[in-house]
Formats: structure tokens, C-alpha cells, sequence
């Protein structure tokens, strides 16, 4: 442990103070308000819209306004294309030399991504990826687990300084917690520890060792396009300003319902002194019911068991009313609605309302669900190239970890995703499949085999177990057996796993 001077220049020519002050950008805190709103964390980012002294709400707290949220972003992320929500792709590790499968190393891959839960990691880097459009895997070697260990880094938590020539990464900083930073080149790894807040920050150098790896070990990740220049994808942030549309407009439409509610006494007269508001309590006793008064504590003026007394010395006409605003929000959140199926479709995502019309052939389903699957093909492009930069990092690290050659330098990982299918519901599905079979356009045996995934044989001997069971219950079902001319596109209907009731 020690302490360094923060102007000295500790990597790619940069200074400890200067690459701390990278990770403070506009552009790291656009990944990070991303991020809160993708997990719901949107509380503090829809105060500081109230409190905008241009666009915000002037004395909200004071006037009654609430913050409001609602997890637009995460809904259309989660439909937008996502690559690991059904299965894994297959993973397998080929010797380029000899353009043969190297099945010990894909069998010890598996078994080791197997071991730290990695469907999860990639179902989440997936997401990330999809909102942020660039992501890194930091890979490093866990002595007690004898296995990888993985962090997901991003704009918001991490910088990376390429070579101009190479367009390759020569310094990548990370924030490891608050104020802990590591530094990592190919040569060394330096650690950071920040104190202090603003031109009173101070950047401690407090470790520094040689790197064990020899190479960066990180991994970059692309949504669905490489970057023009530099090493990351600029963020889009529209789904962002969606939501914060959204929220704004949820929050002001509270606020109108409550003054709907509750009626605002209009006067041109004053109240009549300290007695002038005050609570009626009715107590029963001997003879007749009377009113007894005592002065009432709060500041409500008017309301349930409360006389007003007004002060009408001088005024010409006196009177007094309650008004309310009369505020129609039926179009006002029709607008929004449009709003958001607009903005989830530039994301290539289709957004029904209940009640909304449901697609009433395999056709119609195909065309709303276009884009979403040119869009997972898209993507899955973009992941296969990923996993071989991934690839390479794990065999770099594992190799030198244990010293070994288990994962030859002249071998890279190959991945195969299967073909994307339509994000449609089970009930929609049934009803498509049961208009084409009253029609004669399918048979059940059809529906058996491309629905349940089962072969001609295990179909047939399905179809005729329904039917004794129908027979024996005198249970009549009119059904063809043989399609007609017009056959249907097999290719374009998608597969479902009986036993999990998602499409696979």
C-alpha cells in the first residue's frame, strides 16, 4: 500500500485525477439514468424534473404534487428483441487449424459456465446491452471458486481509452465501489481511492501490481451495430425521454384528480377573525340536540363538520362558492398511450391496449411481429461476434490461471442461436391453429406435431387417443384429418414447450 501524487500520470498518459474525472461525464450520467430507470429506481430522477427550474413544477411539494413513476422503459426493453429469454445458444469450441470441434474444451466450457450460473449473467448483459448499446464483460480468475468470475461494466461505471491506430484497448477504468476505482492496462493493474468531494477531491494511488493476464481482460458486447469511431455505440436516449414524459404526465394527472375531488371556496370576502373556522361536534343529551363549538387546530378552510365565518363589512356583493377544475384526462392519457406504442415501436416492439383487436391469422401475427424478429436476427449477428471476443478473453485467463493449455490458442467458440420465433401468447396461437383446422387448412396431427413438438407417429397415436376418449364420453368434435390444397407455411409457425408453456 501506497500513496501516489494525483498528477502523475499513472496510465496511457493520463493522470490518476484525469481518468476519475472520465467517469463524471454527460455521457456517464445518461448510462447511469438509464440504468435507474430500466430497474425502477426513478423516484430521485422524477424529483429533479419537478425541481428543473424550466420545465419543472414551481413549489410542488407545497402545492401537493406526488412523484409518479411507471416502468416504461423496462416493459419495452423486455420485449425488444431479447436473445436468452427461452434458451442458450450452443456453445462450441472449434481448432481452426484442423476446422474440427474440439469436444474436451466445449465440454469444459460448458462445465465451468455451467458452475457460476451463467444463463442468468447473459440474460441480464442482454438487457443492458439492448438499452445501452455497449457493454464490457470484465473477466477475471476466482482463486476460491477455481472458476471465472464476471462483472458487467458500462458507460456509466467505466471508461476505455483505445489506440487510434488499432482502434484497441490500451486503459480501461472502472468504478469498483463509491470510492474505489481500478485502473488495468496490459502491463499493470493500479487501484484508486477517492476522498473528498468537489475541488476538495483528492485521487490516492494505493496499489499497484503487474498484470497476471498479459491482455485487458475484457470483452465488448454490441447491440446491434458497431461504432463510427471510437469504441462505444451512443446511447438512444428517446426511451428515456419517454419515460420521463410518462411519469411527468402521471404525476400532474394525480394532482388534477385531486383538485377534482376536493372543491377550492372562492370569495371576495375575508374570514371574521380567530373564531372564524371551526369545527361543529354535535353531543346528545337532555332536551334538544345542540351544536357545541371549540376552534379548530388545522388550517382546512371548510370541509366536513366545519362552519365558515365570513366577513361581509364593505363588500357590495358579497359571495361564496366552491369551484373545481373541470378536467377531462380520457384524451389526455389517449395521447400518452399513442405516445408509447409510437416510441416501443421505433424499438421494435408492439404494444396492444385490452381490448385492442388480436391477430386472426398466422399471416397477420407474422406482420405485426416483423420487425421483432428482424431485430433478434439482428442482434444475434452482433452476440455471435461477441462471444468470440469473449471467448478468447476466458481462454487467456483460464490458461494462465492454471497454467495450462486446455483451450488452445489456435481454437475459437462458435454459436449457434436457434431461429428467432413469434413473440405471440398461447391463446392467440390456439385460436389461429383452431381456425385453420375447422377450415381444412391443418389437421390436429399438424397442430400435435408443430405446437407439441412431437413426430407423425407420436402425433397419430395422440389424435387417436382424443378420439376414443370423445367416443367413449359421446363427446362429438367435427375435425378434418386431411388439409386441403392450400397448404400452410410450416416454416413461419412457432414451437412450444408443453411443459413450460413459453415458446422455445
Amino acid at each position: 500500500m501506497f500513496n501516489q501524487k494525483q498528477d502523475k500520470i499513472i496510465a496511457a498518459g493520463f493522470t490518476a485525477k484525469e481518468l476519475v474525472e472520465l467517469l463524471s461525464t454527460n455521457k456517464a450520467r445518461d448510462a447511469r439514468k438509464a440504468l435507474n430507470y430500466y430497474d425502477g429506481q426513478q423516484e430521485e430522477e422524477v424529483i429533479n424534473i419537478l425541481n428543473d427550474p424550466n420545465h419543472g413544477r414551481k413549489n410542488w411539494k407545497q402545492r401537493g404534487l406526488i412523484p409518479r413513476f411507471r416502468a416504461v422503459t423496462r416493459m419495452v426493453i423486455e420485449k425488444s428483441g431479447m436473445l436468452f429469454k427461452d434458451s442458450m445458444p450452443v456453445l462450441e469450441v472449434f481448432d481452426l487449424l484442423q476446422n474440427v470441434e474440439n469436444e474436451a474444451a466445449t465440454q469444459l466450457l460448458a462445465e465451468k459456465l455451467s458452475e457460476i450460473e451463467f444463463v442468468e449473467f447473459m440474460s441480464s448483459l442482454d438487457e443492458v446491452v439492448r438499452l445501452l448499446k455497449t457493454v464490457i464483460v470484465m473477466v477475471q480468475w476466482d482463486i476460491t471458486k477455481q472458476n471465472w468470475m464476471l462483472d458487467i461494466l458500462h458507460r456509466g461505471n467505466a471508461e476505455v481509452i483505445i489506440d487510434p491506430q488499432t482502434r484497441t484497448p490500451v486503459c480501461l477504468i472502472f468504478r469498483s465501489h463509491i470510492n474505489s476505482y481500478y485502473v488495468w492496462t496490459p502491463m499493470e493493474v493500479t487501484e484508486l481511492y477517492c476522498e473528498g468531494e468537489g475541488a476538495e477531491k483528492v485521487i490516492n494511488v494505493v496499489g499497484q501490481n503487474s498484470n497476471p493476464y498479459g491482455i485487458i481482460p475484457a470483452s465488448v458486447f454490441y447491440d446491434t451495430n458497431l461504432p463510427r469511431t471510437g469504441f462505444w455505440v451512443e446511447q438512444d436516449k428517446s426511451l428515456i425521454n419517454l419515460n420521463e414524459m410518462v411519469n411527468l404526465h402521471i404525476t400532474d394527472s394525480e394532482f388534477s384528480i385531486l383538485w377534482s375531488k376536493m372543491s377550492t371556496p372562492v370569495t371576495n370576502m375575508k374570514p371574521a377573525g380567530e373564531m372564524s373556522i371551526e369545527n361543529v361536534e354535535y353531543t346528545a343529551g337532555p332536551g334538544d340536540v345542540l351544536p357545541r363549538r371549540q376552534i379548530d387546530s388545522g388550517s382546512i378552510m371548510g370541509g366536513p363538520n366545519q362552519v365558515i365565518t365570513m366577513d361581509s363589512m364593505g363588500v357590495e356583493n358579497p359571495f361564496f362558492e366552491f369551484k373545481k377544475p373541470d378536467i377531462d384526462l380520457k384524451p389526455l392519457n389517449e395521447v400518452v398511450d399513442n405516445w408509447i406504442k409510437s416510441y416501443a415501436a421505433d424499438w421494435s416492439v408492439s404494444i396492444k391496449a385490452q381490448g385492442e383487436g388480436r391477430a386472426e391469422s398466422g399471416f397477420q401475427l407474422i406482420v405485426e411481429e416483423m420487425a421483432n424478429l428482424d431485430l433478434r436476427r439482428q442482434r444475434q449477428r452482433q452476440f455471435e461476434s461477441g462471444f468470440k471476443r469473449f471467448y478468447r478473453v476466458l481462454r487467456q485467463v483460464y490458461n494462465t490461471a492454471l497454467g495450462t493449455t486446455a483451450f488452445p490458442e489456435d481454437s475459437n467458440l462458435f454459436t449457434t442461436f436457434s431461429d428467432p420465433v413469434l413473440p405471440v401468447d398461447i391463446q392467440t396461437e390456439e385460436t389461429v391453429w383452431s381456425q385453420r383446422i375447422k377450415e381444412g387448412r391443418a389437421t390436429p396431427i399438424d397442430y400435435f406435431q408443430h405446437v407439441w413438438s412431437m413426430n407423425k407417429e407420436e402425433a397419430e397415436l395422440k389424435y387417436q387417443e382424443i378420439q376414443d376418449f370423445n367416443k367413449a364420453h359421446n363427446i362429438v368434435i367435427v375435425a378434418s384429418t386431411t388439409p386441403n390444397t392450400q397448404q400452410i407455411n410450416t416454416e413461419q409457425i412457432p414451437a412450444v414447450n408443453p411443459q413450460m408453456g413459453n415458446q422455445v
